[in-house]
């Protein structure tokens, strides 16, 4: 891996020619293009937001279209113009590299082998439970294995681990050092707020990857709390660029107005242009209640921080999405409550809305033909458990929603969805938000209720913990192609 561009999105070289990997949401430059992973000759610009490469036109060797900004597919078939034929279907494999140097010397009394090995390592898994010591999460996956991964970060810079062991024979010594290098996210804890904003008193945040502007932005660990970075927080242009406490999660592919409100609703802000993180200790402005007061508010960096996000497929979901604005015609799918069913005959889980006949489920070949890209589906018909494809059993590709992907352990945390309103598709960013696990305890004498008390300014405390699923940066990795076959980057056949 090379860098990062604007969007947050990892680059790559080839490391004996002058060839890149990049993730581009809009390669013509117009403004409607579609997401996708590119393969070309020309080095990304690093400070532009779309058509990366500059030419204002999608020219490039090879295509994957992806929401996923994160990391390009471990295997997927990728568009690839070969010559002056018709673009072809080609499956890539990208597969990680490790780089091994060995040295040996001798002498005319001993020998010594010395083999030092230097790894850049990730593991990739079907169905995964990440741990995060410190503070992130990393979730991977491919079609045949299943693991638990931990991963250990330090403050705000890499960490570098060594281990080293020596077994002593006789005329002959072995050494062998590992060097593993760790990716580090930013975990912040706030303090400071006014009493009438007390339930934000002690959050945790942890940083979930970056938006459009390239500035990080975080989610709490204990309830549905963000803090990101707005240009112009109710779009109107003559915004001031600001940090900002919310309730409402933020979409991070755009650069304005990130909760989509229309408006400047939220629990505090920082005006600030530094878009490197929020103030350790500012002074923000907080609605308290009757009006908006001057506090400093202290974001305290934390270590020795463990977070288990406790993500599986068995997890009840909560769907949030900004359709007031882009599709008001399913607006009613907001906020909906997905509860976990079970799993259908290719091994991943489906749900059921609480509230209405409604299904979440994934789908390989949704037409049934094996020509379809696989994904996840928001449907008003219930999957079948027996067969391998086309489960809803239509013969086509109908259904409410959809989000194309190749990890079939769980839906995307976050991600860019096709909605159809009303005959038109969409393109909105969904969230999908972990539900608490809910214990019920009945006597024979009492009966206990909680209620959650609304605030005034219209923003309610959140009844009970809930940890925001989108997205967090993962691990950087080198990359190398793998052929499969017939199948190859540099020839088409």
């Amino acid at each position: 891996m090379k860098g990062r561009t604007y969007t947050g999105a990892p680059y790559y070289k080839a490391t004996t020619r002058n060839e890149y990997i990049y993730w581009d949401p809009d390669c013509g430059g117009g403004g409607d293009g579609q997401q996708r992973w590119i393969i070309d000759d020309s080095e990304p610009d690093i400070t532009k937001l779309r058509d990366l490469d500059g030419d204002g036109q999608c020219n490039y060797y090879a295509r994957m279209d992806s929401t996923d900004k994160s990391k390009p597919p471990t295997s997927a078939f990728w568009m690839m113009g070969c010559g002056a034929a018709k673009a072809e279907s080609k499956l890539i494999t990208l597969a990680d590299i490790t780089t091994t140097l060995t040295t040996t010397t001798m002498t005319s009394t001993s020998t010594t082998v010395s083999t030092t090995t230097i790894s850049s390592t990730r593991t990739t898994t079907s169905t995964t439970k990440t741990t995060t010591t410190v503070t992130s999460t990393s979730s991977t996956s491919s079609s045949t294995s299943s693991s638990s991964t931990s991963y250990t970060y330090t403050g705000t810079s890499s960490t570098i681990s060594s281990t080293t062991s020596t077994t002593s024979y006789t005329g002959t010594s072995t050494t062998r050092t590992t060097v593993t290098t760790t990716t580090t996210l930013m975990v912040l804890r706030l303090t400071g707020v006014c009493p009438y904003k007390d339930f934000l008193e002690g959050l945790t945040f942890v940083e979930q990857g970056y938006t459009a502007s390239g500035a990080r932005y975080f989610a709490s660990v204990e309830a549905e709390q963000y803090i990101y970075y707005d240009y112009d927080c109710n779009g109107g242009g003559n915004g001031k660029k600001r940090w900002i406490i919310d309730e409402n999660n933020p979409d991070p592919t755009v650069v304005e107005d990130l909760d989509q409100d229309g408006g400047c609703n939220y629990h505090a802000r920082y005006d600030s242009d530094d878009t490197y993180a929020p103030a350790r200790a500012g002074v923000w402005q907080v609605w308290c209640g009757v009006e908006w007061t001057d506090i400093v508010l202290h974001l305290d960096l934390l270590s020795n921080y463990t977070y288990d996000d406790g993500m599986d497929q068995s997890n009840d979901l909560k769907l949030r999405g900004y359709f007031a604005k882009t599709c008001q015609k399913k607006e009613y799918l907001n906020n909906l409550q997905f509860e976990f069913q079970g799993v259908t005959a290719n091994g991943a889980p489906y749900y059921k809305s609480l509230t209405s006949p409604v299904y979440m489920y994934y789908d390989a070949h949704c037409a049934g033909d094996l020509s379809g890209s696989a994904r996840w589906i928001i449907d008003d018909d219930r999957p079948s458990l027996s067969a391998p494809y086309d489960l809803d059993g239509d013969g086509n590709c109908s259904y409410i929603a959809r989000a194309k992907s190749l990890d079939f352990s769980k839906p995307p945390k976050g991600s860019m969805w096709k909605i159809d309103c009303g005959g038109v598709w969409k393109d909105m960013w969904v969230a999908l938000v972990r539900l608490p696990t809910t214990t019920t305890s009945v006597t024979a004498t009492s009966t206990t209720a909680t209620t959650t008390a609304a605030h005034g300014d219209g923003h309610a405390a959140p009844a009970a913990p809930i940890v925001n699923l989108n997205g967090a940066a993962g691990p950087q990795h080198r990359l190398a192609f793998v052929l499969l076959g017939l199948l190859g980057l540099l020839s088409c056949q």
